[in-house]
């Protein structure tokens, strides 16, 4: 025991000892009187006061010693038995009441409006009795288990990586001191690989990775999986200097790799082609898609900056680590398939295109406005152009003429050149400006 405990412990001794044998100067003190309530303290009424204030005060803090000692489970008991006390007490006072007739009792009864013919009162009472200790009930639990709170907050931090302190305070008792130092001795070991440097792992691995494969990335290893990756490349139209490098650059670091993170990808660090998210549901990289395909466009109308933006989107089985830095490695031959689709969709200016894996993979709810675009040469990939990234009326437009032209991009495939170049005309008599329209149609009279 502390010795600041046993000093209060003493002094608790002398002032009850000292409360008990002066206490009938405090009771004559208060008075009912016809259901008032009179008070009248002596000099030896209020010193007996004061010695009761100071042995309650003494009292509460050796019984929040006390609790401080305690495990969980036992400070739920102690903390709540004195309010269980207090309201059975209470209940047995209530019911009991009408039975006593005495001056006290009377004015008791009266005050509370309680007699033997009316019992209806006494049951009010007794229901506003138990919300009230109901309440006090959610009190007491919501500050005992507040460190339960602060040590979930804390292990959410830790799943994240390491954290910067040298001492986790959760609060509570003895036993969450020994939790909040052993989270302590966690922070400082869980995140160290064989040669002793710490590796990050992104909060999304732990939310879409199973734990084998999290603990081969924690341990600086590849793993392999399918995931849906997002190759987001951005070209300047205008004058080529280093203002329009420099303003691309910010792009890709200030809209593009945010919303990654923002959709639950991760930006692949080695992409030197554009900016790379791998995500783990198809809904996601094509949610993120539009996002960047839309921000981007809003960005260069508000800064006058003469840009292209084209986004491509595939389902691939992907080789990926992250560094001790925890960025994300991928595989250079993940990147090239990306890479073919994006030169594709600078022929027929298609801002995003998506290959039929995407499609496949997108959940039945999934809305989307859409048109078939051709094949990626080469590859057994069909692809698709997303429509929603445009504005309303040439969405409207294209979504109209879907038909007609995955036609004659079909026919295109197909060699029939003839068919194809009537279909192309047709709807650029209404749309002049469907490039990819109007690629077709030139690469039809070749």
């Amino acid at each position: 025991m502390k010795t600041s405990t046993k000093i209060i412990l003493v002094l608790f001794a002398l002032t009850a000892i000292a409360t008990v044998v002066l206490f009938p100067n405090l009771s004559s003190a208060f008075k009912f009187e016809n259901a008032k309530l009179s008070v009248n303290f002596s000099p030896l009424g209020y010193v007996t006061l004061a010695l009761f204030i100071l042995a309650t005060s003494f009292a509460l803090v050796l019984y929040f010693k006390f609790l401080k000692t305690l495990s969980l489970n036992k400070v739920l008991f102690f903390s709540t038995l004195p309010f269980t006390l207090m309201y059975g007490f209470s209940l047995y006072s209530l019911a009991y009441l009408t039975n006593l007739d005495n001056a006290f009792a009377n004015s008791v009864k009266t005050i509370l409006n309680i007699s033997t013919e009316n019992q209806y009162n006494s049951i009010l009472w007794a229901v506003l009795l138990t919300i009230f200790y109901i309440l006090l009930l959610f009190i007491v639990y919501f500050i005992v288990t507040k460190p339960i709170y602060k040590m979930e907050k804390l292990l959410e931090r830790l799943g994240d990586g390491k954290i910067r302190e040298k001492k986790f305070r959760l609060g509570g008792g003895k036993q969450f001191s020994h939790i909040g130092h052993s989270l302590l001795k966690i922070n400082n070991q869980f995140s160290k690989t064989e040669d002793g440097q710490a590796v990050h792992l992104p909060k999304v691995i732990s939310k879409f990775v199973d734990s084998e494969d999290a603990a081969k990335l924690q341990s600086g290893q590849m793993v392999s999986r399918f995931t849906y990756l997002s190759l987001c490349y951005i070209t300047d139209f205008g004058e080529k200097s280093l203002q329009g490098s420099y303003d691309i650059l910010k792009l890709y670091i200030n809209i593009v790799e945010p919303l990654i993170k923002r959709f639950n990808g991760l930006a692949a660090d080695n992409c030197s082609f554009g900016s790379l998210g791998v995500f783990f549901r198809a809904e996601d990289a094509l949610d993120f898609s539009h996002a960047v395909c839309r921000a981007l466009r809003i960005k260069a109308k508000r800064y006058g900056l003469k840009i292209n933006r084209f986004v491509a989107v595939s389902e691939q089985k992907t080789h990926y680590s992250i560094n001790k830095k925890g960025k994300l490695i991928i595989n250079d031959e993940n990147i090239t398939t990306l890479k073919n689709i994006i030169d594709f969709s600078t022929q027929v200016q298609c801002c995003l295109i998506f290959t039929n894996t995407i499609l496949d993979n997108l959940p039945a709810s999934y809305l989307l406005k859409y048109r078939y675009i051709g094949t990626l040469f080469n590859q057994n990939l069909n692809l698709f152009e997303s429509l929603e990234v445009y504005g309303r009326h040439k969405r409207m437009l294209l979504d109209k003429q879907k038909q007609p032209f995955e036609k004659g991009v079909m026919f295109f495939g197909q060699g029939h050149k003839e068919r194809a170049k009537l279909i192309f005309e047709n709807l650029l008599q209404e749309n002049p400006n469907d490039k990819a329209a109007f690629l077709y149609l030139n690469q039809c009279k070749n």
